[in-house]
């Protein structure tokens, strides 16, 4: 009988000024040990549903944001001049799941 797990959910949080190695290269990583889409759900996070512009000027598209997204088991926080920003977000965070 085969062991049957649910994949676990990671999430890369994306802002303003992100490195773009910095988040593309965990979520290559996670997706190719996933064993095809079975050991994890990889999903990028933003604060707000709309486009962010990265280091270099590209443009990415969150799949989630902060306050609809999949509960995480793993979160990926990568760096970049825009993490010396966020480090200061008071967000709220009664409306987070």
């Amino acid at each position: 009988m085969e062991d049957v797990r649910q994949p676990r959910n990671v999430a890369i949080l994306i802002f303003d000024n992100v490195e773009v190695l910095d988040f593309t290269g965990p979520f290559e990583v996670f997706i190719t040990g996933s064993n095809r889409g079975k050991d994890f759900n990889v999903y990028t996070v933003a604060e707000f549903d709309r486009p962010i512009i990265s280091l270099g000027n590209l443009s990415v598209n969150p799949t989630y944001t902060i306050y609809n997204c999949p509960k995480p088991d793993i979160l990926i926080i990568p760096g970049g001049w825009g993490s010396r920003i966020e480090m200061q977000n008071e967000m709220d965070s009664r409306n987070i799941k």
